[in-house]
């Protein structure tokens, strides 16, 4: 994974590749920092709900954007979202401006912003599938996954430095970004794929029946329940880890102490700092291996390390455990991703993205329960809810790779 292996993507690639890192960015300098600014203006009630609301539309939005795009193309779609984008940010800098502040208008455009970032997402996805070849795709998604967690640190970090004291600044300079994304997208993007020509349906039982499809596809359900199982996981790190890690870490190493917090964000680090820094090493070797076993090797090394972290309390063990559960994501995501573009049925790709982004917003949901469920269960008997919970997806990936539709590198050649 080098400057060579990017270099050989079709323009799409690279043009949504660089157009998503900074988008990327921009949501996480803005988007984690909203529910702070909205209770310090308008209160914790308040918050919560624009908060909630603001989810829950921008998940149906991300249907609606699945379906556009697969009935009247991806870059439409695209573009449409892209005007939109470029809009709210101009003017959400403008509400937040030393002449002019607005928290009433700064929420429309933050509700704008989110709903049209969840609505684009399927389309340009779908895009990536298009001009990509089965052979390169595991390659090209371990891109893909390596530069948005790059974004990821890097929108969280300019955001803690800039949010609550430059927010003026940071919101212009994102609005002079969206008009150049956007000039990127209208000016470069070709868009082959021929929109279906569908005229039985209107706008709403074309929806319906968009994803009547999608959901009659055994296998890729499967893969998509399987996914929210595993990344559930990941989720519980926020949720009864973090909980678990206040109440039973107090040490010190070399004088200095670490407590629940502070070890959290040991990992969190850890996790980051490898994705950025070994994912091209781990994704080499994983080039020179069969596809399913990258699967399942990642897969089990990612239920253990997050199953080892339910119970344990040595720090030492501890970041080891996040190490190997980072490694083993790095191993599987692109392979997962890789076989939802296989399974995906050319004329209803955005559909079928849209389905998959589900297994995100379900896992966060399984992820926050884990933390109810906790209050009845001690750690040893979580961390076998952990194993069976992973158990069962990696069951039912066992299950989906079995369908004539998916190729590894060894069928492909």
């Amino acid at each position: 994974m080098n400057l060579s292996d990017f270099k050989q993507f079709h323009l799409n690639i690279k043009i949504r590749m660089v157009v998503s890192f900074v988008s990327d960015i921009a949501e996480m300098s803005i988007f984690p920092f909203m529910a702070i600014y909205f209770s310090s203006n308008l209160g914790i009630a308040w918050a919560g709900a624009i908060l909630t609301l603001t989810t829950v539309v921008s998940i149906i939005f991300g249907m609606y954007g699945g379906s556009f795009a697969d009935r009247f193309g991806r870059k439409k779609v695209m573009v449409a979202g892209s005007i939109i984008q470029t809009i709210s940010f101009v003017i959400i800098a403008l509400a937040n401006s030393p002449w002019f502040e607005s928290v009433w208008l700064t929420f429309f455009m933050f509700f704008l912003l989110s709903i049209t970032s969840r609505f684009i997402d399927p389309a340009s996805e779908a895009l990536l599938i298009d001009v990509s070849s089965e052979e390169e795709q595991p390659l090209m998604y371990r891109f893909v996954y390596w530069s948005s967690n790059l974004a990821f640190s890097i929108g969280i970090i300019l955001g803690g430095l800039f949010f609550q004291t430059h927010k003026f600044e940071l919101f212009l300079g994102f609005a002079i970004l969206s008009i150049f994304t956007f000039l990127l997208t209208v000016g470069w993007i070709q868009d082959d794929y021929v929109p279906k020509n569908d005229k039985k349906h209107g706008v709403i039982l074309g929806f319906i029946s968009d994803y009547i499809k999608v959901l009659k596809d055994a296998r890729f359900m499967v893969l998509c329940v399987s996914t929210l199982l595993i990344l559930s996981l990941e989720f519980q790190l926020y949720g009864f880890i973090a909980v678990r890690l206040n109440e039973d870490i107090h040490t010190s190493i070399f004088g200095l102490i670490i407590d629940g917090p502070k070890m959290l964000s040991i990992l969190i680090v850890t996790n980051t700092m490898i994705v950025i820094l070994a994912s091209g090493i781990v994704g080499n070797i994983a080039q020179k291996i069969n596809m399913n076993t990258t699967l399942f090797v990642g897969m089990f090394m990612y239920v253990l390390g997050y199953s080892f972290l339910a119970w344990n309390n040595v720090i030492v063990l501890l970041t080891v455990a996040i190490a190997v559960a980072t490694v083993g994501e790095i191993l599987f995501q692109p392979i997962r991703s890789t076989y939802v573009a296989q399974l995906a049925n050319k004329d209803a790709r955005g559909s079928y993205i849209a389905v998959s982004g589900l297994s995100m917003d379900a896992g966060q949901i399984l992820g926050s329960l884990g933390l109810m469920v906790s209050a009845l269960l001690s750690n040893a008997m979580m961390t076998a809810l952990f194993l069976l919970v992973g158990g069962l997806g990696i069951l039912g990936f066992l299950w989906t790779v079995q369908d004539y539709r998916l190729k590894t590198k060894k069928d492909i050649a």
